[in-house]
């Protein structure tokens, strides 16, 4: 089985199509509120979409997935949370780029069983 096709299947709870940067804040209070829900028990997981495509297309990805790096890791420390956060980037499909954010357990688990 192919890397992208492995990780598209990666277990999370939830998954978020990511389309421009105006979507950028209500996914990083999104995920941050994920996260104080479920960092306790290590069981926080979670897929970001990004677009693919053209060169600009895919400036646009880098550009979101680093606005949206910075702000969890923002919201995290104002929410006085460490980040234990394992993370995964691959080719969802044709359309898409994937980023999978999980808690160590969770990625361990995954990579024991494939």
């Amino acid at each position: 089985m192919s890397q992208h096709r492995l990780y598209s299947t990666f277990p999370v709870d939830v998954t978020i199509d990511v389309k421009g940067t105006d979507q950028v804040h209500e996914v990083v209070d999104k995920l941050v509120k994920l996260y104080e829900d479920s960092s306790a028990q290590e069981r926080f997981s979670c897929r970001i979409l990004l677009p693919k495509g053209d060169t600009k297309t895919t400036q646009l990805s880098k550009k979101i997935g680093v606005a949206i790096q910075t702000g969890l890791l923002l919201g995290l420390r104002k929410s006085k949370l460490k980040p234990n956060i394992k993370e995964i980037r691959y080719i969802h499909d044709e359309n898409h780029y994937g980023w999978v954010l999980a808690s160590p357990p969770i990625h361990e688990a995954f990579e024991r069983s494939s």
